[in-house]
């Protein structure tokens, strides 16, 4: 079944239904959005099978015949390199029996062959065997089922859905803002996978504000500038600062022939932003003492090129620097439970033990990572109590979220 007839074939129960025309805006959603079966069955339904997801970067296919496989719920998809240099996913779904086909998240296939029956399908998804006499039906009919796929600056974003969201302006958006770091002829530096007992939602609503961040993540505090901004955003006496800063970073940025930004960093479209930010002055980078961490990413020739940030609903988030990117994948396990991927990046010639190391790499957003985790896991044993019921979101520090949840809840209501 396709990701279409996934969608549509789940009608929003009455309880949740309820739920969606109870909430109120500003604040929190209700405990059930975060604990019940039958909301996280909605929001795969609703979101995550039929939105544009991350699945990872070109270069992990770099040859023909290179696939890997990412899965959300039930569905498994197959991204793979054909013999002419096209990428294409498809359902991991054999047309004789249903038996996945790829049974590893990453390799290297002539052909892709069904472990069950050997039924062989070519790259581009026909299948091979002439099923004409034997099982009475044409070959052409019984090729894989195609999943759709972008490639956005070598960012991989599939749809399960046959009618997928429009996607073409944060796909011409994040093409152009991200072309001069060249994510295509970059490399994992590093993978580690987080299993975070945390519903996805809150996992990204924490990401959507730093409101937390003074009390909780002291070496990103020292790296970024969002602590500034927000007590800007507080304090109109300290806007002319922040302004000027900004205004400071802006110039440098033209005159690299970069993209400019402003301070809020807002999202720049319903579902989505790919915005350039200043790192804090005196830095050059993101790092734990502003220095940098690899040699330069990509076509940028200068240090100091700010942090290009890149969010996609409902599964991406990536701060792409001029040395080294970092990111995360969301994907939902379970009403309480998240797997989120982290990558580091840099440039494809980029040598460990020379350009980079791993202990200076890795820390500042390792460590916020798992400060971010702990923080999630408490807010689900809490918003998982009797005794929750939603507070007021700040008007100023946590608008991001509360915008976040409004494109949420819409997805529900469509």
């Amino acid at each position: 079944m396709d990701g279409t007839a996934l969608s549509a074939r789940h009608s929003l129960s009455p309880e949740i239904t309820q739920l969606v025309a109870r909430h109120k805006p500003g604040g929190p959603l209700e405990r059930a959005f975060y604990t019940a079966p039958e909301v996280f069955a909605a929001d795969l339904a609703r979101i995550q099978h039929r939105h544009w997801l991350f699945a990872g970067y070109a270069f992990q296919v770099p040859k023909p015949g290179n696939y890997f496989t990412y899965q959300v719920g039930t569905e498994s998809i197959i991204v793979v390199r054909g013999r002419a240099g096209e990428i294409r996913a498809f359902h991991n779904v054999c047309r004789h029996r249903g038996s996945r086909i790829c049974s590893t998240e990453q390799g290297h296939a002539h052909r892709l062959v069904c472990p069950y029956h050997r039924w062989t399908y070519e790259l581009d998804g026909a299948l091979v065997l002439d099923t004409r006499r034997e099982f009475g039906v044409d070959k052409e009919s019984l090729s894989l089922k195609p999943v759709a796929i972008v490639d956005a600056a070598g960012l991989l974003f599939v749809s399960l859905s046959d009618q997928p969201p429009d996607f073409s302006e944060a796909l011409a958006t994040i093409r152009r803002k991200m072309a001069p770091h060249a994510i295509g002829r970059a490399k994992i530096a590093h993978q580690v996978d987080y299993i975070v007992k945390a519903n996805w939602k809150i996992v990204f609503e924490n990401n959507r504000e730093c409101y937390h961040c003074p009390p909780n993540h002291k070496e990103y505090n020292t790296a970024a500038y969002d602590v500034q901004r927000d007590a800007a955003m507080l304090d109109p006496s300290l806007q002319p600062g922040m302004d000027a800063i900004v205004a400071r970073a802006n110039a440098r940025f033209r005159a690299l022939g970069l993209d400019e930004g402003d301070a809020l960093s807002t999202m720049t479209g319903v579902s989505w932003r790919c915005h350039r930010t200043p790192v804090v002055e005196g830095f050059v980078t993101q790092s734990m003492d502003g220095k940098p961490l690899s040699c330069l990413m990509g076509d940028i020739k200068e240090w100091d090129s700010g942090t290009l940030r890149t969010t996609v609903f409902p599964n991406f988030w990536q701060h792409t620097n001029c040395d080294y990117a970092a990111a995360a994948r969301l994907t939902p396990i379970g009403p309480d439970e998240t797997h989120v991927r982290g990558y580091w990046l840099v440039d494809e010639k980029a040598v460990e033990g020379k350009d980079y190391t791993l202990d200076r790499l890795l820390p500042i957003w390792d460590l916020t990572n798992k400060q971010d985790w702990k923080i999630c896991e408490d807010q689900q044993a809490g918003v998982s109590s009797l005794a929750y019921t939603p507070g007021p979101y700040s008007l100023v520090r946590e608008r991001n979220v509360a915008h976040f949840l409004d494109w949420y809840l819409g997805e529900l209501r469509t």
